[in-house]
């Protein structure tokens, strides 16, 4: 049962980044992204301003109840913060194309591995893996995705394939999350070319 809900997470965040990514450009694609990067770190209940983009497109079995947040909503609305932080200002797409789409954000991070010295940002990547709470967890993300964005800006994120680690990570399997992100992250490229996740 987890395991079909893990694929309806991915897609339902899929099918929402898709229509937010197609208003990208619009004025009121923009104003919706500035209220999403505007609702971070407020709990659902405060983040009116976005219901519209979340619950519209939420199954049933999705939705909290009794005043709770549900894990869907959780890593749901918390991966379209994170795209809409990413997303800001720019005007093509931050969103992984179809053939990297099973790629978890370590992949991603692991553009930013490039040079001699890259002490500091593992130190920033192991701090965010080993992250005790979900806050902590996105806290770090935000920052490495900020991070991301100024470096790397032609890296793409499989945002969708993001939701679903972070509904694992919800549910209680931080471990898989962490070795999953550590393993693409530190995996050395043999054929001596730079990766590329366009």
């Amino acid at each position: 049962m987890p395991e079909q809900k893990k694929v309806k997470v991915a897609s339902t965040t899929s099918k929402i980044l898709i229509k937010l990514s197609k208003q990208k450009n619009t004025s009121s694609g923009k104003a919706m992204l500035a209220r999403l990067r505007q609702s971070i770190g407020k709990p659902i209940s405060e983040t009116v301003a976005v219901w519209p983009i979340l619950f519209e497109d939420l199954p049933e079995e999705f939705l909290g109840c009794n005043g709770h947040t549900s894990y869907e909503e959780w890593a749901i609305l918390t991966t379209l913060q994170l795209y809409a932080l990413h997303q800001q200002s720019l005007s093509y797409s931050v969103l992984a194309g179809d053939e990297n789409k099973y790629q978890n954000i370590g992949c991603s991070f692991r553009q930013l591995r490039q040079g001699e010295d890259t002490t500091a940002l593992d130190r920033r990547f192991n701090v965010t893996t080993t992250s005790s709470t979900f806050e902590e967890l996105v806290y770090h993300l935000r920052h490495l995705i900020t991070l991301l964005k100024s470096k790397s800006p032609e890296t793409k994120v499989a945002y969708a394939k993001l939701s679903e680690d972070l509904y694992w990570f919800l549910r209680g399997y931080q471990e898989r999350v962490r070795l999953s992100w550590a393993r693409d992250y530190y995996k050395r490229n043999f054929k001596g070319e730079k990766d590329n996740d366009n």
